[in-house]
């Protein structure tokens, strides 16, 4: 079991990846009080005729979330934060405050100008229509 960290003889964390990843921001925290690092978790699935895409914003507000989509690649940015009222002390704080993006490209190009985006529940749900594959087309020699 190479990799792993051992915690009295039981495997407890990963070297590198996300497990890796965890343990850093669960130091961090502990050590300064503050995560400052997220990940925004994604599914993609696709119909005939469009990529359905998903990431989970929980606790984000839509304006505070923005989504460029070009020809085959989609980014997401969202920016999570943190409110607290006047004559309020922070005793524990776990929630992750700051940007964070995602990125990645599509195997097919989408129509950017029929794309749509919702948030409900915690979730940004894009759904972006597949352009039509031009049709290959047999040039004529002058």
């Amino acid at each position: 079991m190479t990799g792993l960290i051992r915690f009295n003889g039981v495997p407890a964390v990963r070297w590198g990846g996300r497990g890796f990843d965890r343990a850093f921001d669960s130091l961090a925290s502990e050590l300064f009080g503050e995560r400052t690092t997220a990940e925004l978790h994604a599914d993609v699935r696709e119909t005939p005729n469009a990529y359905i895409v998903q990431f989970d914003v929980p606790g984000v507000a839509k304006e505070d979330i923005a989504v460029d989509v070009d020809e085959k690649s989609v980014r997401v940015e969202a920016t999570f934060k943190r409110e607290t009222g006047e004559g309020e002390n922070v005793v524990l704080t776990e929630r992750v405050t700051g940007a964070v993006s995602r990125a990645f490209k599509l195997p097919q190009a989408v129509d950017a100008d029929q794309a749509s985006a919702k948030h409900e529940h915690g979730v940004l749900t894009l759904t972006l229509p597949k352009k039509n594959a031009t049709a290959q087309k047999r040039l004529t020699i002058n």
